[in-house]
């Protein structure tokens, strides 16, 4: 699998977030420890100045992180606006079963015609497990969602992009893997932060226009 490019956000002329140190933005606290570490189960939730198309205004959630080993996530907030899959595919039955809205998602920009199910596990780190699409049976609770392709990062990479002010990185909340509004996820998720992040949210989807 490729690894993509740098994710950090260019930054036009344009009116800016409030004032967000880079040590804030990698590793220390905002208000109540709104910004954690990166580790499986967390979110990282882009800047919405971020310049890679493939991550504008995502959240993703991480399901493994290692500096020295790299970092593997899924967007949440990506449903598939076409199907890229047959009708008589084994991943058909594991749509119609799955959580809202029925539809695969985009999960990255890694193997991209590949398909990964995910199901909701609290035992584990993350929140979710992996499920075998054809060997596996479908079980009706949409608990569980799948995703087209994934999000990689090499070692160090996810960690120069934080520091670079690319991502914010915070607890993941119950339900978030699988919500059934993913469009409203990315706002939602910082809303319910604290302080100066809380009001990332009202950034406008174009500054130019503010």
């Amino acid at each position: 699998a490729h690894r993509r490019n740098s994710s950090a956000p260019v930054y036009p002329d344009a009116p800016m977030i409030p004032t967000l140190t880079i040590d804030a933005l990698s590793y220390g606290l905002v208000n109540d420890n709104a910004i954690i570490p990166p580790r499986s189960g967390a979110l990282l939730v882009a800047h919405p100045l971020m310049g890679d198309p493939n991550f504008a205004r995502t959240v993703v959630l991480l399901i493994a992180h290692d500096d020295e080993e790299g970092s593997m996530g899924v967007v949440l907030n990506r449903p598939d606006s076409e199907p890229m899959h047959d009708n008589d595919s084994p991943v058909q039955r594991w749509i119609h079963s799955s959580a809202p809205p029925y539809s695969t998602f985009m999960g990255g920009p890694v193997e991209p015609f590949g398909f990964l199910c995910l199901r909701a596990d609290t035992t584990t780190s993350s929140g979710v497990h992996s499920l075998d699409i054809v060997s596996d049976t479908p079980i009706g609770d949409g608990q569980h969602r799948v995703f087209r392709g994934y999000s990689g990062w090499g070692p160090g990479q996810l960690r120069d992009e934080i520091n670079e002010g690319g991502w914010f990185v915070v607890p993941s909340g119950d339900g978030d893997a699988f919500d059934n509004d993913p469009l409203t996820l990315w706002r939602r998720v910082l809303r319910r932060q604290h302080g100066d992040l809380r009001r990332v949210a009202g950034f406008p989807d174009d500054p130019a226009l503010n």
